[in-house]
């Protein structure tokens, strides 16, 4: 079976390259609109101007691939998403090699990091909804504060403006159902969705719901306020050796607007946040609860010259925590931020940046410059340079856990690293192919260790991550294709050798994924492969580490139009049944499979 899999992957790759050698003589003659994003600099300019490696998913893109969650949707893009298994899981993604608490998740440009572990669950964001999805590799501390080694990705909801109502159903293989609905006009939208399944595995059931909506307050051309408010939740069996129960809550609340101001314009936002988590340890019978709630603000004004985009801004946010595991805590962050985008000439741009924090009694300054050289009008290459640095969860300060002999250190001082990159794209109308080459350091890494009968964090940690990332896209009619690579050297440093000589390539060297989907009258059929190989450096039941085995997983889709509103489609996972683990001990789903029919009018 295993060489049977390889078979296959070496034809899809046989496939995908003929695909990207074909002549692009005609797409180069075509002329395409360049696309627009804001994440990188916070400031809309056309993805050639953005400094960074930037992949932008549309909602054309997000509507054929049937996948309902932004974990499900991003895993199958590609990116390494890290989850012990199912819909029951916390389901993080790890931009560059780095911790799943260094990438930065912004929902509507708001940040959404909260609660007392610094991570964000993606396995319960819907996809109804979403206009785009925009992921920008890191650092980008000199915009977005901590965390920001990695990256941002920014999720953009879409809930206003031309009428529309979508509805989505569907099931599947464990006892599995969704549902999802989106009703939007001019001024307001609402959607709404939930999911339930008894999971793939014994004790991994789990059940979710979503509400959100928006009211456009004010609009004329490019100003307008507008208020978002949304909740969600979700049930989760927790299986494994230590199972558990567990219930995750979200409320937010958002007003934002922007206003033309002289030479440039204002934009400001307000909003409000809380997580509520329990978990009832079933091993322990023992349960926590924690409590986390947010009051924030970021307020930028842009001043556009003739060769100048100069962006400053201050965001401040407060933080109060209640917890059975850490006690109660509050904690103020401030930020200021200053960006200049500066056209030299017609063929080069260099951008720089700098913010200062103060998190609590942690203070740290984020510097980041560049230059994009725009060597035609489709082809440009860049080099950037940035530090960015992680401040200690409420957890890393102060968690105790008697029955597991856990206690926080409240002298941890803020991870610290910097990266240097490299990057390029080309873009036609019907091609496009973007890479970074890259090298990132990490200074005072926070580990948990095990010392004199106790687990502890400790600023102990060095790393040294070098890597690269390849995606390119082409469309030559009714077949689209993908192909995406990612290679990483993930190295810890070694005290007794003094070398970095530590494999910590713990979610693999090698990702590669291809996807290709094509039209054929009312039918659109896809058809992708996931291949991770090289992972080692993981933890077994004995506290050993091991090295993990590689895996390959085949995926296939068939829809049918009926006409221009109502469609339906079957889809299959791991078509070859393969066996495989992300993290040890927790088994991912087999071959499984769902049904979707959607109604968009």
């Amino acid at each position: 079976m295993k060489n049977s899999h390889f078979a296959f992957l070496k034809l899809l790759i046989l496939i995908f390259s003929l695909s990207l050698t074909l002549p692009l003589h005609a797409s180069q003659q075509a002329e395409f609109d360049e696309e627009i994003v804001v994440t990188a600099t916070k400031i809309p300019l056309a993805i050639s101007e953005a400094p960074g490696l930037i992949q932008t998913i549309d909602q054309e893109e997000i509507k054929e691939n049937n996948t309902q969650s932004v974990a499900d949707f991003l895993n199958n893009r590609g990116f390494t998403v890290s989850t012990q298994g199912g819909d029951c899981s916390v389901a993080t993604i790890r931009l560059d090699g780095v911790a799943a608490n260094q990438t930065v998740i912004l929902i509507d440009g708001v940040p959404v990091q909260g609660g007392t572990l610094g991570e964000v669950d993606l396995s319960y964001l819907p996809l109804v909804g979403v206009e785009k999805i925009e992921v920008v590799n890191g650092p980008l501390s000199a915009l977005y504060g901590a965390n920001a080694l990695g990256g941002v990705v920014n999720i953009i909801p879409e809930l206003t403006g031309a009428p529309k109502f979508l509805l989505n159903l569907s099931g599947g293989s464990f006892s599995s159902g969704r549902a999802g609905m989106q009703i939007k006009s001019e001024d307001w939208g609402l959607t709404i969705g939930g999911n339930t399944t008894k999971g793939h595995r014994p004790h991994s059931a789990t059940e979710g719901f979503h509400l959100s909506a928006q009211y456009n307050l004010a609009k004329l051309h490019d100003d307008f306020l507008k208020i978002y408010s949304g909740y969600r939740t979700k049930n989760a069996q927790i299986p494994g050796s230590f199972p558990g129960n567990q219930i995750d809550e979200n409320f937010f609340l958002n007003l934002s607007g922007k206003k033309g101001l002289g030479a440039g314009y204002g934009e400001g936002k307000l909003f409000y946040q809380t997580w509520d988590n329990s978990y009832e340890d079933l091993t322990m019978n023992t349960q926590d609860s924690h409590l986390s709630q947010r009051w924030g603000t970021d307020l930028s004004y842009c001043y556009e010259g003739e060769n100048h985009r100069l962006l400053n801004g201050l965001s401040y946010y407060y933080d109060t925590f209640k917890s059975t595991t850490t006690g109660d805590h509050q904690r103020h962050e401030v930020g200021v931020y200053l960006q200049d985008l500066w056209d030299l000439n017609d063929y080069l741009l260099l951008h720089s940046g700098l913010r200062w924090d103060q998190i609590a009694d942690l203070s740290a300054l984020s510097p980041r410059i560049g230059v994009i050289g725009f060597l035609s009008d489709r082809l440009n290459l860049g080099i950037n340079i940035g530090a960015a640095f992680r401040a200690p969860t409420i957890n890393d300060l102060y968690y105790t856990d008697l029955a597991w002999n856990s206690y926080g250190n409240p002298n941890l001082k803020p991870e610290k690293g910097h990266k240097l990159e490299v990057t390029g794209s080309w873009r036609s109308s019907r091609s496009s192919l973007s890479a970074n080459l890259f090298q990132s350091h990490l200074n005072d890494g926070i580990v948990w260790t095990f010392a004199d009968g106790k687990y502890m964090p400790e600023n102990i940690d060095k790393l040294k991550t070098t890597g690269f990332n390849l995606r390119s896209d082409y469309n030559w009619g009714p077949v689209i294709t993908s192909i995406g690579y990612t290679f990483l050297n993930k190295l810890g440093w070694d005290a007794q050798t003094k070398k970095y000589n530590r494999d910590l390539n713990v979610f693999g060297q090698h990702r590669l994924n291809l996807k290709a989907r094509a039209t054929l009258g009312k039918f659109n059929v896809k058809t992708g492969c996931q291949f991770i190989a090289n992972r080692n450096q993981q933890k077994d039941e004995n506290w050993q580490d091991v090295a993990m085995p590689d895996y390959a997983l085949f995926s296939a889709g068939l829809q049918y139009k009926f006409n221009d509103v109502l469609s339906c489609s079957l889809d299959a996972e791991n078509i070859t049944n393969a066996v495989y683990e992300i993290h040890k001990n927790y088994p991912m789903p087999k071959r499984n499979f769902q049904f979707n029919l959607s109604y968009h009018y």
